[in-house]
């Protein structure tokens, strides 16, 4: 529990006219901006998206509470959801109670807080600064609110998710991954903390497994193979989200898609880390692959090779090996997905290989490449999404482990 002290010269209560429970209540009220606690900072939790001070929007906030003594009147202030709320009237104290890091917190207006907790940090924050505040308590959840007030920059749906605690499983699935911690699961995350940091979009990671995931895309139906590919993870990453969240199985029953989403990335989980391990592979070696089946990839122009120098161009995805060359994700999505006729399943429902995918790049992973760069557009997109290319790399892989 946590209970701090703010500077409120006025206070309006207003009960919820639409509901009969006595501690659902809304209060408003201006606060001396100083009087805010440096402590409050741990209670962003309840606000689907980081925040990111180096934008315009946080720019323009940090010169108004600097320069504008009518700030309070500018700003749109902050919300917050709380256990409970007072304020004493004789001395114009306002006690906030921080109960349940869960459903308590900052919901909206975290960029403001920011500015002002940053302002106070570094002793430039003036006494005359006041910001409205709104409390709300009662509320069982912040997550309907936070999407309700969250409009000024639309709040997306992995940073809803997130909040409403969708994605732990998914996290205790890649916990062993080495990038575990540069993904992205709500707006901005990492931001504050490292404006360095090279992030992963959860979105990304979700459309690579869900390549492999066989209750989305089974690659054997009716005991012949899918004349489909999935396609769309490389093209629709929002598309990708909704389909890992409520397209595992058939109900539209919020506990059951859960239930499912659990129970796939348990089936998966044996073999999570072998298909990071073979995108990192392709992604690294294909230019050398590539040489070798006479294809001279640095001659093309996605690949921005620097002849003569030498030069790092870039990082790989998720290991950030220096590269120099760059191999776009329009060439390696298909190559990786063609794996996917690797996938073999256990009576318990987990997956196992039918032979190690590493093994299989390097034995044919030439003439996988030769494939790919054999089409002729300079644009990978274009490459990604032909279905063709998806299916006969998709063949080649399946024609090697299994005939």
């Amino acid at each position: 529990m946590y209970k701090f002290t703010l500077m409120a010269p006025d206070f309006r209560k207003l009960p919820d006219p639409a509901s009969q429970d006595v501690q659902q209540m809304r209060y408003i009220c201006y606060v001396q901006a100083k009087s805010i606690p440096c402590k409050i900072d741990e209670w962003f939790g309840t606000n689907p998206r980081e925040q990111k001070m180096t934008t315009d929007v946080a720019r323009k906030i940090k010169e108004s509470l600097r320069e504008n003594e009518n700030f309070h009147e500018l700003n749109r202030g902050i919300v917050v959801s709380a256990k409970s709320a007072v304020w004493f009237n004789k001395t114009k104290e306002l006690e906030i109670v921080f109960d349940d890091a869960a459903i308590h917190g900052n919901i909206d207006g975290g960029h403001t807080l920011r500015a002002i907790l940053d302002a106070k940090a570094s002793n430039t924050l003036p006494d005359n600064r006041y910001v409205l505040f709104e409390i709300f308590t009662g509320i069982d959840s912040p997550v309907e609110l936070a999407a309700a007030r969250n409009t000024s920059v639309q709040v997306d749906l992995k940073s809803l998710q997130e909040l409403e605690k969708n994605f732990d499983s998914l996290k205790s699935t890649l916990v062993d991954t080495t990038f575990t911690d540069r993904i992205q699961y709500k707006m901005n995350e990492h931001h504050s903390t490292d404006p360095k940091v090279n992030t992963i979009d959860v979105r990304e990671v979700i459309s690579i497994l869900l390549m492999f995931c066989q209750e989305v895309y089974p690659y054997k139906i009716g005991g012949g193979l899918s004349p489909s590919q999935p396609v769309q993870c490389y093209s629709g990453k929002e598309a990708s989200l909704r389909k890992f969240l409520y397209s595992v199985g058939d109900s539209s029953d919020p506990s059951v898609q859960k239930i499912n989403r659990e129970n796939m990335l348990k089936n998966i989980t044996p073999i999570v880390k072998n298909i990071f391990e073979l995108w990192e592979e392709i992604e690294t070696k294909l230019p050398e692959f590539a040489n070798k089946a006479g294809k001279r990839y640095g001659t093309r122009k996605y690949s921005k090779y620097d002849e003569g120098k030498g030069s790092v161009v870039g990082k790989s995805l998720f290991q950030e090996t220096d590269l120099a060359y760059v191999v776009p994700k329009g060439i390696i999505y298909p190559l990786v997905g063609a794996f996917r006729s690797l996938v073999q399943i256990n009576d318990d429902g987990t997956y196992f290989w039918k032979k190690a995918p590493l093994d299989v790049w390097n034995e044919i992973g030439i003439k996988l490449v030769s494939i790919v760069l054999d089409e002729r557009p300079d644009n990978p997109d274009v490459i990604a999404k032909n279905t063709n290319v998806w299916s006969n790399l998709f063949k080649e892989v399946y024609i090697h482990a299994y005939l």
